[in-house]
């Protein structure tokens, strides 16, 4: 298992978010969210691997309104991680902390000169708030729009059949597929009655303990989310 983490070194995955929003029976928009990234392991200290993980290339589609330019900025401020994870893939400690706030007050400072009102406020506030509690940080960078495709937890259920309950409020359902030297994770969800998720299905793809690919589909309300990872190198 911790095979897969290690295996993560040095390597570079394109990690991409598309939003598809059905705003009438007819008419739907789309806004892709894409970025490199390289994955550095430092090794393990005590029970806890420590990795360094860097936004090498951002690209956002072409929709270029105040708001995408505003949220564009902020997604700098995550592009530099140092982090603690545990032996199943859960990010268990953010190492410089203290960088990404002394940051966050230059972006803060820069962005408000140019963006003002009660949506800029309200970010501004959202994210200053992360910044100050690690655990809400942590699930953040561990959701699947950051970097949940590579650190999630999951990656010890390449062994059997295992559930747990997602911040949604649903179940999701991992189950492992082997053949030959490759190992697929198929996701599935159940309880999804009780949420605002409409469908919740994924894939992940392990070739002799390489990560080579992953996607994660959400369908709420008039929304559909797909979440991919492709190893590039």
């Amino acid at each position: 298992m911790s095979g897969i983490l290690q295996n993560l070194h040095q390597k570079t995955y394109r990690l991409e978010t598309i939003i598809t929003e059905q705003k009438n029976p007819v008419y739907s928009t789309q806004k892709k969210y894409g970025r490199e990234v390289e994955v550095y392991y430092y090794g393990k200290v005590r029970e806890e691997h420590e990795f360094h993980i860097l936004v090498t290339h951002f690209d956002f589609s072409e929709e270029e309104g105040t708001m995408d330019k505003f949220l564009k900025k902020i997604s700098y401020l995550f592009d530099e991680i140092e982090c603690r994870v545990d032996d199943e893939g859960n990010i268990t400690a953010i190492d410089n902390l203290l960088f990404l706030r002394l940051r966050w007050t230059e972006i803060q400072a820069d962005l408000s000169e140019t963006h003002k009102g009660e949506a800029v406020d309200q970010y501004f506030s959202q994210i200053s708030d992360l910044l100050e509690d690690e655990k809400k940080l942590i699930d953040f960078l561990g959701s699947y729009q950051m970097f949940g495709l590579l650190f999630n937890g999951l990656l010890q259920a390449f062994e059997t059949k295992k559930k747990r309950e997602s911040p949604e409020g649903f179940t999701e359902i991992m189950t492992p597929v082997k053949e030959g030297n490759t190992m697929s994770l198929k996701i599935s969800a159940e309880n999804l009655e009780q949420t605002d998720t409409n469908d919740f299905r994924g894939l992940f793809v392990s070739r002799e303990d390489q990560l080579e690919e992953g996607f994660i589909e959400v369908r709420k309300n008039n929304f559909h989310l797909k979440h991919s990872l492709l190893w590039i190198g």
